[in-house]
């Protein structure tokens, strides 16, 4: 409402269903971050189909037979776990009848090819986005054209909103 209308609005959060906080690969309770010291404790997503294996398989977990989703003694397990869903799209019931009795031996390669297998589209869209520095440069100026145009409208209804002169 009010005199400039509705011009500006909250908005909604997106909370994904999984993967809302995926967890360092270090420890399953701190949050996974790009500014975490140890960089084997995140997976970056130009990581080397490689550098995904070593830090999948030097990745903390337990001595606990078998995998499973939300035991609060295992968190890498639900970590692990929950990062093989995102990579795959499978449900938790499909995971477990497929992983449920697996150990980690054999699970970690399993997950750093399921996330290999889905980072790749993304790595090799950058690649080719970055072989071509006309086109990310036209890009980029298309993109400052577009928001400025929007920016100089929104400053306006915002200014007739609180009643300034304009």
């Amino acid at each position: 409402g009010g005199r400039g209308g509705r011009v500006l609005s909250v908005p909604e959060p997106y909370i994904p269903p999984v993967g809302a906080r995926i967890m360092s690969l270090q420890d399953g309770t701190s949050k996974m971050s790009k500014s975490a010291e140890n960089d084997a404790s995140r997976i970056n997503l130009l990581d080397t189909p490689k550098q995904i294996e070593t830090k999948f398989k030097r990745a903390k977990t337990d001595a606990f037979e078998g995998l499973e989703f939300g035991n609060p003694e295992r968190p890498e397990a639900t970590n692990l776990l929950s990062i093989y869903q995102l990579a795959t799209g499978y449900n938790k019931e499909s995971i477990m009848r497929e992983c449920g009795s697996m150990r980690w031996g054999e699970f970690k390669p399993k997950l750093a090819e399921a996330v290999i297998a889905s980072l790749g589209p993304l790595q090799s869209r950058y690649n080719e986005l970055v072989d071509d520095p006309a086109y990310l440069d036209a890009i980029l100026k298309e993109g400052a054209e577009k928001a400025s145009g929007v920016a100089e409208q929104t400053v306006k209804d915002v200014k007739d909103a609180m009643g300034f002169l304009i």
